[in-house]
């Protein structure tokens, strides 16, 4: 007579029966291991683990073929759609229009992309909101700029004016002005955007358009956003996806080309300066040329030159 734990399961379908006989040859304890530790992977994949519950993951030590077969299609199924990029995810991989010099620089990471951009009803303090949709705020990091935020805010040091669209244009010819611009954007003017951009979304009806511009050795990612109203007022976001980190100028460069373009079109765009942002500018500012020490030292406001960052060598 056979140990109770080399006894094989009676119960169940044929297949199971057949497969249980199976395992039936394996002891106990050495299944009650194999049993863990497949529990062990499945909770360390936790989104794969509920969509396996939700497609009969509860019978997933099922000993059938068919029902094991239909377990792999399941995980297979759950994996893809676990590790697929969210939308506006990137590669690493630069965009297509990025300088040449960008192949050379493969540690690249585009930081995950915001999940409420777009324009939205916003709280703007503790005890307001916005009278209509507008674009994301900033937080209080040194790498973003936006039109939205509480004017009254002392600590905010990110707030933009929103610019104006010519008198006498209709807002589809404007932001036809606006796209052409964007488009025409040449990565690595000024020393930032060499990784590229691409427009993400341009819809004139809407009057909105969303791009992200990728820097040159990081890889990292800045979402870019303008939406233009009714009344000729243009909504501006620019900004870095890594919390507080300084963004090394890329935000108010990339913003003062394309203010630049558009005030030669006869739009109102002021020019991100020292004098408006200085919190900004000092943070994004070089090595102080100075030697000094103590509360008198001069401040920088020039922004650093380029990103830093050394190539890495494709053969290593």
């Amino acid at each position: 007579l056979k140990p109770f734990w080399f006894r094989s399961r009676q119960a169940g379908d044929d297949a199971d029966a057949a497969v249980c006989a199976m395992k039936s040859r394996v002891p106990l304890r050495r299944w009650r291991t194999q049993a863990l530790s497949r529990l062990a992977v499945l909770l360390a994949l936790p989104g794969i683990a509920a969509t396996l519950l939700r497609a009969g993951g509860a019978r997933a030590f099922a000993c059938s073929p068919p029902r094991r077969a239909a377990l792999a299609g399941s995980l297979a199924a759950a994996a893809a759609a676990w590790l697929e990029p969210a939308p506006g995810a990137r590669t690493a991989a630069a965009f297509d229009n990025a300088v040449p010099e960008a192949a050379r620089y493969l540690n690249r990471n585009a930081g995950p992309r915001p999940g409420d951009l777009g324009i939205k009803v916003r709280k703007l303090n503790r005890f307001e909101t916005s009278d209509e949709p507008v674009l994301k705020e900033c937080g209080y990091g040194p790498n973003c700029f936006s039109s939205t935020g509480d004017p009254d805010d002392p600590s905010l040091t990110t707030l933009l004016p929103t610019w104006k669209t010519p008198s006498g244009v209709a807002v589809p010819e404007a932001f036809a002005q606006l796209e052409r611009v964007v488009r025409a954007y040449p990565p690595g003017q000024n020393g930032v955007d060499g990784g590229g951009f691409a427009v993400q979304t341009a819809s004139a009806a809407d009057g909105y358009l969303y791009a992200q511009f990728e820097s040159l050795k990081k890889g990292k990612v800045d979402d870019v956003e303008f939406k233009i109203g009714k009344d000729g007022a243009v909504q501006v976001r620019s900004a870095g996806r890594f919390g507080m980190k300084a963004d090394f100028g890329s935000n108010a460069k990339r913003l003062n080309y394309v203010a630049e373009q558009l005030r030669g079109q006869g739009w109102t765009a002021p020019p991100i300066t020292k004098d408006t942002h200085p919190y900004y500018f000092s943070m994004n500012s070089g090595k102080t040329k100075v030697q000094c020490v103590g509360i008198d030292c001069p401040v920088n406001y020039e922004l650093i030159a380029e990103e830093p960052g050394e190539p890495k060598d494709p053969a290593d």
